[in-house]
C-alpha cells in the first residue's frame, strides 16, 4: 500500500455527524494529492453507546429535532449491537419527517439495505460507509477482524507488561461481545470487576492510548487526517510510539465548515444578521439581543437602573424615619412587572422575526454547538445532490475555509 493516509472515527447512525465525513473526505483528498491510499478506519470496538445512538436534523418544517435509538446496548461494543425494529423504524421516522425531494427515496432504500435487521451494527455501519464513499478509491477498515488483531497483539502485550501494577492496561479484552478493561496485579491481570484472568485466553484490542499505534504499526502509515483534539491527543502519544519503535505519521488537520444552505442566506439577510453573530451566542441569548436592537432598549439594564434608582430613594425616606419595606417591595414588583410586560409585548410585535432568528440558530448553532457536531450528511444529501453531494463536497474540500455556501442545484 503506497503512502497510506488514515482516518478514524467511531462508528454512528447515518455515517455519525458531519465531522467524520470531513475526516474521511480529507483523507480521500490528501491521499489524492500525495499519489497514496486513503484509509476510513471504523471504529467498532467503542462501548459509548450514548454516544452514538441518536440523530439530529431540521424537519420539513425547519424545526430541530432528534430521534433516538433507546434501548439496552447491555454494555456491548457498539459494532456488536443488533440492528432492530426500532431502528429500522427510527430511520423510517427520519426520512418521513424530512423534506421530500427527489433523492428521499433512493437514500431511504440505501440505507435500508445496509441496516438489515439483525445484523451488527458494525457490519452494517461498514456496509454503508463503503456506499456513501464509493466514488472514491478509499478502503473502509474494521479493526475488530483477527488479522489486525493478531498483527498487534505482541504490541499490547508488551504495553500490559510495561503497566505499573495497580494501574490500568492500555488494552482492552474482547469477552463474547464486551470490551472489558484490563488491570495489572501483582501477580497477574484481572477485570475491573476483581475476575483474575490470564491474557492468553482473550483477544486483545487497542484502547484509547494504543489504537493509533496498533493502526500505525499495522498500515505504516504516510499521514493522519485528524480533528482540532485528535491533534493535541496524538501530540502526547510520542513515548508510546518510541517505547514500540514505532514511526509517527504526519499530522494534518480536517476541514471544518459551517454548510450555509440558500435557506439561511435568506434568513441572514431577512434578520439583518451576520453569520459570525450567529454563532457567537447561544439562541437565547441572540434573541435577547435581537429584541433589543429592534427595541433599541435593553430591559434587563432598565430594570437594573430602575431598581437601584429605587434603592436609593427608599433609603432617603428611611433615614427620616419612615417605614418603607413595604414600599420597598411594592415599588421593586412594580418596576418587574412594567418591565416584563413591556419587553413582552416587544417580543410578541417581533413574532416572525424571531422565529427566523431562532432557526437560524439552530442551522448554525444547533443545540449551542457547532453544526458539524450535530447534523449527519443524510440531511444535506437528500436536500443537494443524493450521492452526488458527497463528490459536491469533495470538489470543495479547503481546510482553510470556515464557510461553505451550498451552491447545488
Amino acid at each position: 500500500m503506497s503512502k497510506p493516509v488514515l482516518t478514524g472515527q467511531q462508528i454512528g447512525l447515518l455515517g455519525g455527524p458531519l465531522y467524520t465525513t470531513y475526516k474521511v473526505l480529507g483523507a480521500i483528498h490528501y491521499s489524492d494529492t500525495i499519489g497514496g491510499t486513503p484509509v476510513y478506519w471504523l471504529e467498532t470496538n467503542d462501548a459509548d453507546f450514548n454516544e452514538i445512538n441518536a440523530i439530529h436534523f431540521l424537519d420539513k418544517e425547519n424545526c430541530l429535532k432528534t430521534l433516538t435509538w433507546d434501548i439496552d446496548s447491555k454494555g456491548f461494543s457498539c459494532g456488536y449491537i443488533e440492528v432492530d425494529k426500532a431502528l429500522r423504524s427510527l430511520f423510517d421516522t427520519f426520512f418521513s419527517s424530512i423534506k421530500q425531494t427527489v433523492h428521499t427515496d433512493a437514500l431511504r432504500t440505501m440505507v435500508l439495505s445496509c441496516y438489515t435487521e439483525g445484523i451488527n451494527l458494525g457490519d452494517a455501519a461498514l456496509t454503508f460507509a463503503r456506499k456513501l464513499f464509493g466514488w472514491s478509491a478509499i478502503r473502509v477498515f474494521d479493526p475488530s477482524g483477527d488479522d489486525f488483531l493478531d498483527a498487534v497483539r505482541s504490541i499490547l502485550e508488551a504495553e500490559a507488561v510495561f503497566t505499573e501494577t495497580g494501574s490500568q492496561c492500555n488494552l482492552f479484552c474482547i469477552d463474547g461481545k464486551k470490551r472489558e478493561a484490563v488491570f495489572k496485579k501483582k501477580d497477574g491481570f484481572s477485570f475491573r470487576d476483581g475476575r483474575e484472568i490470564d491474557l492468553d485466553d482473550f483477544k486483545l484490542t487497542p484502547n484509547v492510548n494504543t489504537r493509533s499505534v496498533c493502526q500505525d504499526a499495522y498500515f505504516k502509515t504516510h499521514t493522519y487526517i485528524a480533528g482540532p483534539g485528535e491533534v493535541k491527543y496524538l501530540a502526547g502519544l510520542d513515548p508510546v510510539y518510541i517505547r514500540h519503535s514505532i514511526k509517527k505519521p504526519e499530522i494534518k488537520k480536517r476541514m471544518s465548515v459551517e454548510l450555509i444552505e440558500p435557506r439561511t442566506n435568506r434568513l441572514l439577510k431577512q434578520c439583518v444578521l451576520s453569520i459570525s453573530d450567529v454563532l457567537s451566542s447561544p439562541k437565547d441569548i441572540l434573541v435577547k439581543k435581537m429584541v433589543e436592537r429592534e427595541a433599541g432598549c435593553d430591559y434587563n439594564e432598565l430594570r437594573r437602573t430602575a431598581l437601584e434608582q429605587t434603592d436609593d430613594y427608599i433609603q432617603k425616606l428611611g433615614s427620616l424615619g419612615l417605614e418603607t419595606s413595604e414600599l420597598h417591595t411594592m415599588l421593586a414588583d412594580k418596576i418587574k412587572t412594567i418591565t416584563g410586560k413591556k419587553r413582552s409585548l416587544e417580543k410578541t410585535k417581533l413574532g416572525n422575526l424571531l422565529i427566523k432568528t431562532k432557526e437560524l440558530s439552530d442551522r448554525l448553532l444547533p443545540f449551542g454547538r457547532k453544526q458539524e457536531r450535530i447534523f449527519t450528511i443524510l440531511y444535506f444529501m437528500n436536500q443537494y445532490g443524493g450521492i452526488d453531494f458527497m463528490r459536491w463536497l469533495y470538489d470543495h474540500y479547503n481546510i482553510n475555509n470556515q464557510i461553505l455556501e451550498i451552491q447545488y442545484d
